[in-house]
């Protein structure tokens, strides 16, 4: 601990050092970050939800469904307690990602005669969110403004990206329900659940599907893309 009193230029780099020092955060630190705590909550419920998928559908589905909701707030305070990591980045997108997989996996096993197109979904859905994460590393230089027009309307406009991604993963949700309460009301209507599932939900995931189809096209023509300018570079030292 720095005990000096004088206010000379040294004592006060010296004494700003020792603060810089103490402030220095650790791995430990960073998993303990509030959003990343929160992070660690969505999986359990995730996977705490997908083991009992079978067993009991209104626990699970409450659990998946808290776990969804839990998204929001994780990158809320994140921002609110300047607790951004790529730590948290990661988790939050992989959590995501293996979350819709589960879901999609018990769907494929309550509705047999649909399972290829769950096997599908799963698939695209994987390919095109690695796909776009390795494209956009921190030294690539492709931005948004070089994609395709669809994904810049797409992640331009928050409503439609809220609709895409919340509707998508809410028909997920209504036909784990619908495979157990096939002629369930919508709460205080006397609406078919189906109604909201295939005339609102459905839409939202067939546009969440094309995205992830136009996204997996654009990423892998900027990986080629850099792969051409490296092949060039080489090329042109030579010479």
């Amino acid at each position: 601990m720095i005990s000096c009193h004088h206010t000379c230029p040294k004592c006060l780099v010296l004494a700003q050092l020792d603060i810089d020092i103490k402030a220095m955060a650790t791995a430990k630190n960073v998993f303990l970050y509030v959003p990343n705590l929160i992070g660690y909550l969505r999986v359990a419920l995730s996977l705490y939800s997908l083991s009992i998928a079978l067993i009991d559908y209104k626990i699970s589905l409450l659990c998946y469904a808290c776990s969804f909701a839990c998204d929001y707030f994780d990158g809320l305070f994140a921002r609110w307690l300047n607790q951004c990591s790529s730590f948290g980045a990661v988790l939050d997108m992989v959590t995501d990602r293996c979350s819709t997989a589960g879901l999609l996996f018990i769907l494929a096993h309550l509705y047999p005669d649909k399972r290829i197109y769950f096997l599908y979904i799963l698939l695209l859905d994987f390919s095109s969110h690695w796909m776009h994460m390795y494209s956009s590393r921190g030294h690539h230089k492709t931005g948004l403004n070089e994609r395709n027009f669809l994904l810049r309307v797409y992640y331009g406009c928050y409503p439609l990206f809220g609709f895409c991604c919340v509707g998508s993963e809410v028909f997920y949700m209504l036909l784990y329900v619908l495979a157990f309460e096939a002629s369930y009301k919508i709460p205080f209507t006397q609406l078919p659940l189906t109604h909201l599932c295939y005339y609102v939900c459905l839409p939202a995931c067939v546009l969440k599907n094309i995205v992830n189809l136009a996204q997996l096209l654009s990423a892998a023509n900027a990986i080629a893309t850099e792969d051409a300018e490296m092949v060039n570079a080489k090329l042109h030292r030579i010479g």
